[in-house]
């Protein structure tokens, strides 16, 4: 390629479709692509372009033309599985006009697990794992001359013996650049309780995830690696101010789950207090760490929402996942941490699943019956689809693995459970037919959040999240 241009751009592809979920999608950041740009400016001395796949209907040869009108050398990629087509559509292109591609996101140990056509002729380079130190490197090795031929053997090498790059300083990582824009690109879609928020700001305070849950992708995991690793909590309250600055009127905590370690998270909800900030947040967390003391904690310190990952309301099925080797405990936990959540005032997403390895018609039954008996804010039901990269891939029979045009959970053509490909759909709708149109739920919401509505967006949206509930009514 000739001319000036950028360096390096930093690209998160999405999925080439009209219709992602039906309904109301969150926007969040990529923020591991948003480090890897800090990095490589704070390197590099220039600024390197981000373009994001999910900020608009997305097509192939427009983004392709987009990029290469930036004339860049370098393109850090990041795509997941269900993308994984498009992903490779956009790398191929790039390469063909002299641009070097390197692969970051699941998408990468996804191949490693089970090859996908083109890959090797659409991507020069690649990082399995946490690319917001190794892609900086990785890019900055190409731009120094070194020979091509030798880091695609290099990495071709980490690859095939399973390597998993992991953030090892996270207090050393340039923090991410959110301007108004970008704030209000990624606001939370949903109403949340108080005031309403348009604009948000993104934090990572740790990386890692102990949990040894056996089902879990890297699609919905802000990191990868099972050891905490921290920031310390002054500069994770620094950034938070920081964004408030720039605008933020509320902030998403990003971790994995933010309140896996007690001591840790008592001690930042504290600093959250202590200076002064003053922002509502949300978080992930899990029903057993939501005891009284930590939820009293993230009430006093501003919280207005914790998104839940509750599964399943079957015992046989938690235990089956690894969840917990308790799962009469974990119902039981999960309908005293919605209470608790109530009491406080603090807001709830009950994250749910249908269709995972090994569910009856029965389990299902149980986690229905469990959403009735909890009152969450709002509910998510998921198809479960067994990606590559879940510790569980190599225990499916080879029938029941997803493969092709199956990746992404709105074609459920198979199923991995002993739910029939058809019925999973049907429950779905089922669950959330049963959640958001009983009466009791419209006044409780309507109760809670009615100065959403007032808004010219929030008006917007409503009609397309009843046609949604509606659909095969």
């Amino acid at each position: 390629m000739t001319g000036s241009g950028h360096p390096v751009v930093v690209l998160r592809v999405d999925r080439e479709a009209g219709r992602h979920t039906g309904h109301p999608r969150h926007l969040h950041p990529a923020l591991d692509l948003m480090y890897v740009q800090a990095g490589l400016e704070e390197a590099l001395k220039v600024a390197v372009p981000l373009l994001d796949g999910w900020l608009g209907d997305f097509s192939v040869d427009a983004f392709v033309a987009r990029v290469l009108a930036l004339k860049p050398r370098v393109a850090v990629i990041r795509g997941v599985t269900w993308c994984l087509e498009e992903s490779v559509r956009v790398a191929a292109a790039l390469r063909a006009a002299g641009v070097v591609t390197i692969a970051v996101g699941q998408q990468v140990q996804h191949v490693a697990r089970t090859r996908f056509h083109g890959w090797s002729e659409a991507y020069d380079l690649a990082v399995a794992g946490e690319p917001e130190e190794e892609a900086v490197r990785l890019a900055q090795r190409v731009l120094a001359g070194e020979e091509l031929a030798a880091l695609r053997e290099e990495c071709r090498l980490r690859m095939d013996g399973g390597e998993v790059v992991l953030v090892g300083a996270p207090d050393a990582l340039p923090r991410p650049r959110f301007g108004r824009d970008a704030l209000k690109a990624y606001a939370f879609p949903f109403p949340v309780r108080g005031r309403p928020a348009a604009r948000w700001g993104y934090v990572l305070t740790a990386w890692g995830c102990p949990r040894p849950c056996r089902h879990c992708t890297a699609i919905v995991r802000k990191s990868v690696g099972r050891d905490l690793r921290v920031r310390s909590l002054g500069d994770v309250v620094d950034e938070v101010l920081a964004l408030k600055a720039a605008g933020a009127q509320a902030i998403a905590f990003e971790d994995d789950s933010l309140l896996v370690h007690r001591g840790r998270f008592l001690q930042l909800a504290d600093e959250l207090v202590r200076r002064g900030v003053e922002l509502p947040w949300m978080a992930n967390a899990r029903p057993d760490e939501l005891d009284e003391e930590r939820v009293a904690a993230a009430a006093a310190a501003g919280a207005v929402l914790l998104k839940v990952g509750v599964d399943s309301g079957s015992a046989r099925l938690i235990e089956r996942l690894g969840k917990t080797a308790d799962g009469a405990g974990w119902v039981a936990a999960t309908e005293s941490a919605f209470e608790r959540l109530d009491r406080a005032g603090i807001g709830s997403v009950a994250l749910f699943m249908v269709g995972m390895p090994d569910e009856t018609e029965g389990d299902a039954a149980d986690t229905l019956a469990l959403a009735r008996r909890i009152s969450p804010d709002y509910l998510q039901m998921q198809i479960y689809r067994p990606y590559p990269d879940v510790p569980l891939w190599g225990e499916l029979p080879q029938q029941l693995r997803t493969h092709g045009a199956e990746y992404h959970y709105l074609t459920p053509a198979s199923s991995c459970s002993r739910i029939p490909p058809a019925a999973l759909t049907a429950l779905q709708r089922r669950f959330y037919r049963t959640f958001y149109l009983r009466p009791g739920f419209v006044a409780r919401h309507l109760a809670r959040h009615w100065r959403h509505y007032l808004s010219v967006t929030g008006l917007a949206r409503a009609p397309g999240a009843l046609a949604y509930l509606l659909r095969g009514a």
